[in-house]
């Protein structure tokens, strides 16, 4: 089990890190505000992504709890859309002013790590 927590982990750092690098390579205008805020998009989405897969791995161990892991995923899939949106806010919402193409662009790393974790928790659940 811990082999597989750090490969999971490890997948999900360089996945993160390229999608960021060329993320930031892709962007027209680098202005610092802008990539301060992705940057730290993308490490929160690291953080919650990895802290979910580490606890499905240890959850799954227990018979009781097993069967509700699926419902266990989808409350911390709302309350991860929830906890960013609240980092967020200012620039999501309009109280300081981001182009539609930045505020769109700060989806990426949210569907970068989405996909990842639906698979490493899809496989978490398929092992019994």
């Amino acid at each position: 089990m811990i082999k597989k927590i750090i490969l999971n982990t490890v997948v999900l750092i360089i996945m993160g890190t390229t999608s960021f690098f060329l993320h930031q390579s892709l962007l027209v205008d680098n202005h610092s505000d802008f990539n301060a805020l992705l940057q730290k998009a993308y490490i929160f989405h690291l953080i919650f992504s990895s802290s979910i897969i580490i606890a499905f791995h240890l959850l799954s161990t227990n018979k009781k709890i097993f069967p509700q892991l699926g419902f266990i995923y989808i409350a911390l899939l709302v309350f991860k859309i929830a906890a960013f949106t609240a980092m967020c806010y200012p620039q999501l919402m309009g109280d300081q002013y981001l182009p539609r193409f930045e505020r769109a662009s700060l989806l990426i790393p949210v569907f970068v790590f989405l996909i990842l974790e639906v698979f490493f928790v899809s496989k978490i659940l398929q092992q019994k």
